[in-house]
């Protein structure tokens, strides 16, 4: 290859951009850019492509997001099942209360007692149930704020309530109707002369329906010279005793500690007579209405 003289060799100079004029100019601008867009571009679609990759692989987006609503269900009677009690709190005597409670409300108390002194419950109270006892938990949760319950495998569909150190009290209800004389259970006892006395008013109640278990002289050897009547009454069987005492128009409510609903009524010597039937209250049994109760759901492929 033949090569030039020096002299005649082509020579060259870095020209600036702001020497440039006319079409090489625009040429060299419109290049420019096109290398500062993809520069920018570039990073930012590959950055934007792993979020996007990740936030598809984490099922931010993507998918449906799946809402776990609690099942509605009709709950269990409330006298279906038992309810063993007992009472971890420093309280005397609340859970004899609570059982009287639960009761009045229709539940099925069983027995009541102390727990362990090993227990604490901190919160309001821990229900303890089995499989087969779990709706009969939960219905008995709604009762009590801030209530847990825990499956502890127990056989059969009883329930524990242990009533902890945060127990204030049961969810306020609309207080029922006083139970219907076919709901009372009650002896009639003679404090007077008058011979057969009990027997017959005992018979009359009968025939306004309610339950007769004893009749005769009074137990207690009592001298009501002044009085109509007593009814005697324990805690269990105060709203019994209020609706016996719409039968006989000056009768006296007196509360002793019997343990049971059953009432006494003691005739003194002031009593003539029943109320008329037509100025007494007429009742019927009070049905509870229906309940329902709030199962968890489980998510799907939980």
């Amino acid at each position: 290859m033949d090569l030039q003289p020096d002299e005649e060799r082509a020579s060259y100079r870095v020209v600036g951009f702001d020497e440039l004029d006319g079409s090489a100019a625009e040429h060299y601008r419109r290049q420019r850019r096109r290398r500062l867009l993809l520069f920018v571009t570039l990073p930012g679609l590959m950055l934007g492509t792993a979020t996007v990759a990740t936030a598809y692989g984490t099922g931010l987006i993507g998918t449906e997001a799946t809402v776990c609503e609690p099942i509605s269900e009709p709950a269990p009677e409330r006298d279906s099942f038992e309810i063993q009690l007992l009472n971890s709190n420093d309280t005397n005597g609340l859970g004899s209360e609570v059982a009287r409670e639960l009761t009045l409300r229709d539940f099925d108390v069983a027995s009541v007692g102390n727990a362990d002194s090993s227990v604490y419950v901190k919160g309001s109270a821990t229900i303890y149930y089995g499989e087969e006892g779990r709706d009969n938990a939960l219905l008995l949760q709604k009762q009590i704020p801030g209530a847990k319950i825990w499956n502890d495998a127990r056989p059969g569909d009883s329930v524990q309530l242990v009533l902890g150190y945060g127990y204030d009290k049961l969810v306020k209800e609309p207080e029922p109707p006083l139970p219907a004389p076919s709901e009372i259970t009650l002896n009639v006892y003679n404090t007077t002369w008058k011979e057969g006395l009990a027997s017959e008013v005992a018979d009359d109640l009968r025939d306004r329906g309610f339950k007769i278990k004893a009749t005769g002289n009074d137990p207690q050897m009592s001298f009501l010279e002044k009085e109509v009547a007593i009814i005697r009454f324990g805690p269990e069987g105060q709203r019994s005793a209020k609706r016996l005492a719409q039968q006989i128009e000056g009768a006296q409510l007196q509360k002793d500690d019997r343990t049971s609903r059953k009432v006494d009524l003691v005739l003194g010597n002031k009593f003539e007579r029943l109320k008329p039937e037509s100025r007494v209250p007429q009742v019927k049994p009070y049905v509870r209405p229906a309940e329902t109760i709030q199962k968890p759901c489980v998510p799907e492929g939980s």
